[in-house]
C-alpha cells in the first residue's frame, strides 16, 4: 500500500542548507599596516642634524679661539718691552715708567689700560693719563700735568698746589716763579694732615683764589701788594701787605671795595703808624669806617677809629 503525502504549496522543494559555523573573530589575522614617514618627520630629522652640526662647529671655533687666546696671552712675543711716556715736564718719565713696569708686568695684551691710567693719575702732578697698545710689545702713554696755582704754608714749609687744592710738591723755583701771596691757615701741619682734611682745605684754597681774582679785577697792583692771605676763618679773610705786619681784616665779601677803601686811606694809615708806633690790625668790615688797633701793652691797648675817605 503506497502512502503519498502532500507538500505545502509555498515551500521550496530544494533541500535546506545549513551555513557553516562562523569562525571566532578573535582568530582572524589582523592586517599589518605600514608606517609611512611623512614630510614633517623628515623636517624634524633634518633640523636635528643641522643643530648637531652647528653645535660641533661652534665647539670647534670656541676651542680654537681659546687655544689662540692662550697662545697670545702667554707668548713671550707679546711681553712688554717698551713703555714710552710723553707730556711730562715736572714729573720724570722714568719715574712713571718704573711704576708701570713694577705694578703691571707681563703681556702687553693682558695689561688693563684703564687701571694703568687710574694708577698714574694718583701721582700728585698727573691730572690725566691716556694709554694705548702698540703691538706686539709696546705701551704708549700720554699724560697731562697739573699746573701750580698757589703757594701754601704748612708749619713753616712752603708747598705748591693747583687750583683744585691738590697738593703737588714742595715749593721750588725750578717749578717756575709764582708772583702771588702765600696762603696760610690750613688744617694739618704736614702733607698727610692736609690730605686727611682735604675737603676743608680745598674750600680754603677756593676762597683764597676768589679773593685774589676779585682784587685783580680792580688792579693787578693790588695782588702784588699782598704778601700773605690768612684763610683760617672763612668768615673773616685776613691779609698782610708787603713789608708790613698789621693784619688787614676783609670779612667774607666785598673784598675789592674794602681793599680800595684801605688804598684810598694809606696816608691816614701811615700817620697812625707813626703815632702808635705799630698797628696790630686794620678792620675794614664796617661801612664807611676803618678801625685801627694799635700793637701796644695789652693793659693799655686802645682802638683808633677813623672815617674812611673815598
Amino acid at each position: 500500500m503506497e502512502i503519498k503525502t502532500r507538500r505545502d504549496a509555498g515551500r521550496s522543494e530544494e533541500p535546506v542548507r545549513t551555513p557553516p559555523p562562523e569562525r571566532s573573530r578573535y582568530l582572524r589575522r589582523k592586517t599589518v599596516q605600514k608606517v609611512r614617514r611623512t614630510p614633517w618627520t623628515r623636517r624634524v630629522l633634518l633640523r636635528g642634524l643641522q643643530v648637531s652640526i652647528g653645535v660641533v662647529a661652534v665647539a670647534s671655533i670656541v676651542g680654537g679661539g681659546v687655544a689662540v687666546s692662550y697662545f697670545l696671552l702667554t707668548s713671550a712675543h707679546f711681553e712688554t718691552r717698551a713703555v714710552s711716556i710723553s707730556g711730562c715736564s715736572r714729573t720724570g718719565p722714568e719715574q712713571l715708567e718704573a711704576i708701570v713696569r713694577r705694578e703691571f708686568p707681563g703681556s702687553t695684551l693682558r695689561i688693563d689700560l684703564n687701571a694703568v691710567c687710574d694708577r698714574l693719575e694718583r701721582e700728585p702732578w698727573i691730572r690725566q693719563a691716556d694709554a694705548r697698545r702698540i703691538l706686539p710689545s709696546e705701551l704708549a702713554i700720554r699724560v697731562a700735568e697739573r699746573e701750580p696755582a698757589v703757594i701754601l704754608e704748612l708749619r713753616g714749609d712752603l708747598w705748591l698746589a693747583d687750583a683744585e687744592g691738590v697738593l703737588l710738591d714742595r715749593y721750588d723755583p725750578r717749578h717756575g716763579k709764582l708772583d702771588m701771596p702765600v696762603f696760610t691757615g690750613f688744617r694739618g701741619d704736614n702733607p698727610e694732615g692736609y690730605k686727611a682734611r682735604e675737603k676743608e682745605n680745598v674750600t680754603r684754597v677756593e676762597k683764597g683764589l676768589e679773593v685774589l681774582s676779585e682784587l685783580e679785577s680792580g688792579s693787578p697792583a693790588f695782588t702784588r701788594s699782598i704778601s700773605e692771605l690768612n684763610l683760617s676763618e672763612l668768615t673773616n679773610v685776613k691779609l698782610l701787605l708787603v713789608d708790613d705786619t698789621a693784619e688787614i681784616l676783609l670779612g667774607d665779601r666785598d673784598f675789592l671795595k674794602r681793599f680800595q677803601t684801605l688804598m684810598s686811606n694809606l696816608k691816614q694809615y701811615e700817620e697812625l703808624k707813626s703815632q702808635y708806633d705799630e698797628i696790630a690790625s686794620v678792620d675794614l668790615r664796617f661801612e664807611g669806617q676803618i678801625v685801627y688797633r694799635p700793637r701796644a701793652n695789652p693793659a693799655a691797648q686802645g682802638v683808633a677809629g677813623a672815617e674812611a675817605r673815598p
